[in-house]
């Protein structure tokens, strides 16, 4: 490999990572632009991307992890209101609430992390920050959501390779 395909996998792993953080960073035009300009293989730029989009979630999860303790460490706790809650509250509670029970679950969970990463349904940085905030281990939800953005942006960069070199 030469000096300036190590700068193009970096380039590769830094927008993923960039891209996680920052939303309207795209990933697939990245891979449009690459798979165009035929200097990387496309798979090699969705692993890539893929990696460092998971790496950018990490951090996120982690960030709002930490941040929640520290957070809410020292506060009073909560007075109820005498009037009680209300009824959109208490459903957005159990809506909430069964989030969670989801999240958290043994099975369901590292789907949802994995169909969060491949279709972004439901949303990653909604699924990222509900995660962050539940017991759920760190590993798990790295792998499978890592997982999901690799498989997920490596199709992506194998049919833009397909769509490209049927023009060209």
């Amino acid at each position: 490999m030469t000096d300036s395909t190590w700068w193009q996998l970096l380039l590769a792993l830094g927008y993923g990572v960039l891209g996680s953080v920052i939303p309207i960073v795209n990933a697939e035009a990245f891979i449009v632009a690459s798979v165009a300009t035929a200097m990387i293989n496309p798979v090699v730029v969705g692993l890539l991307l893929g990696l460092g989009h998971g790496i950018g979630k990490m951090a996120l999860f982690q960030t709002v992890r930490q941040g929640r303790r520290r957070l809410f460490r020292k506060r009073p706790p909560k007075e109820s209101s005498p009037t009680g809650q209300g009824i959109w509250r208490a459903r957005w509670d159990r809506v909430v609430g069964w989030s969670i029970s989801l999240v958290e679950h043994p099975r369901w969970g590292p789907v949802g992390f994995f169909l969060s990463g491949l279709i972004s349904l439901p949303p990653n940085y909604l699924t990222t920050i509900i995660a962050a905030t539940t017991r759920i281990n760190f590993a798990l939800f790295s792998v499978f959501l890592t997982a999901g953005f690799i498989s997920r942006y490596v199709l992506i960069a194998l049919a833009a390779a397909g769509v490209v070199g049927r023009i060209l």
